[in-house]
């Protein structure tokens, strides 16, 4: 008889290696699984974040807008015939309008797209409605009877309440403006002489803030949601790949290393900016402020990169507009490029 044996004694590497690759996919979906989960918990922390700024918002510019539009109904109850003071009202209305569109500048970075977009276009709208009100009744106003009686003349000696009004409606705008960035402050304020840092982790996807700084160097290495800076004096900022906006304001003195989707840049003086910004990069009041590329470099930059969204083969760190400048064959000569030569690269202590 025939006996057909097996060999059970053969080496078991091929059945091994096997079982390797079936444990290593296992792990490696199990990962992703956990990243999926963890991307999805922080999108809707984020969302119901940006749900509460939303409504903070709103409420502000909502009355803003309210009253704006109860002063553009009052125009046609003006019964001056004096043309210099009808324009004097449109001019303030004007006033107003920038006061409120100062607002969404600044907010901006903590709004969702679409209450962004919805108020921008709602704003759009009532400046159309101011010129279009304006041109209606200053030429009627502008050549009425100056003999006719008013109906409600002036008292003499009245004090204007113009300079009152628009001082009030900054006040508002101020006080909406700082209780948004109260409720979101995250980062460092009223600090002198101090080496400040936070960790990748810290700063993971998060709104900065920065205030009230002097004579520090900022080092934020990772990937930030957006940067707020706003009174700074002799100060290094050091920050990473930042997924959306930057918003700089009030500054002397400082340095600032950064790229992000756009950057706003109001009131400072004697500043170098080293940018990389795929979007709009805007200066405003400004005065001798320095741009240069981006020029960062540390272990995981390619990773915060990547985390951020950023293109890196975009960068319109040269193309800064100055919105007070209105000269568009010259270069506003409130900016500089920073010569190669006197270009800072190393930044980091090592």
């Amino acid at each position: 008889m025939n006996v057909i044996t097996v060999d059970t004694t053969a080496p078991p590497a091929e059945g091994a290696e096997v079982g390797e690759r079936l444990l290593s996919r296992m792990q490696e979906r199990t990962q992703q699984r956990e990243q999926r989960s963890q991307q999805r918990r922080e999108q809707l922390t984020n969302r119901n974040a940006e749900q509460e700024n939303d409504d903070a918002f709103l409420a502000s510019f909502t009355e803003m807008k309210n009253k704006l539009e109860d002063d553009m109904k009052n125009a046609d109850q003006l019964t001056t015939t004096d043309s210099q003071e009808i324009a004097g009202y449109f001019e303030k209305l004007t006033q107003d309008h920038g006061l409120i569109q100062q607002f969404l500048n600044e907010s901006s970075m903590f709004l969702s797209l679409f209450v962004l977009k919805r108020s921008q276009e709602t704003l759009a709208g009532l400046d159309s409605e101011i010129k279009s009100k304006m041109n209606e009744l200053v030429p009627k106003k502008r050549f009425g009877f100056k003999g006719k009686t008013q109906r409600n003349p002036k008292p003499a000696n009245t004090v204007t309440t113009t300079d009152v009004t628009d001082s009030a409606y900054e006040s508002q705008r101020n006080d909406a403006f700082e209780k948004l960035l109260q409720k979101n402050f995250y980062g460092f304020k009223d600090r002198s002489g101090e080496e400040l840092t936070l960790t990748a982790a810290d700063i993971h996807n998060r709104q900065l803030n920065l205030t009230n700084l002097t004579d520090c160097t900022v080092t934020l290495l990772g990937n930030p949601g957006s940067i707020q800076a706003a009174s700074l004096t002799n100060c290094t900022v050091i920050i990473g790949p930042t997924s959306r906006s930057a918003f700089i304001k009030n500054c002397r003195d400082c340095r600032f290393v950064l790229a992000c989707q756009q950057v706003r840049i109001h009131d400072t003086n004697d500043s170098k900016f080293y940018l990389h910004v795929t979007g709009a990069a805007i200066i405003e009041s400004c005065s001798n402020v320095g741009f240069a590329p981006y020029n960062l470099v540390y272990d995981n930059l390619d990773e915060h990169y990547v985390s951020s969204g950023l293109d890196r083969d975009k960068n319109n760190w040269n193309n800064v507009d100055d919105f007070k400048w209105l000269n568009s064959e010259e270069k506003s000569p409130n900016m500089y490029t920073i010569s190669e030569c006197e270009r800072q690269s190393q930044w980091l202590v090592t």
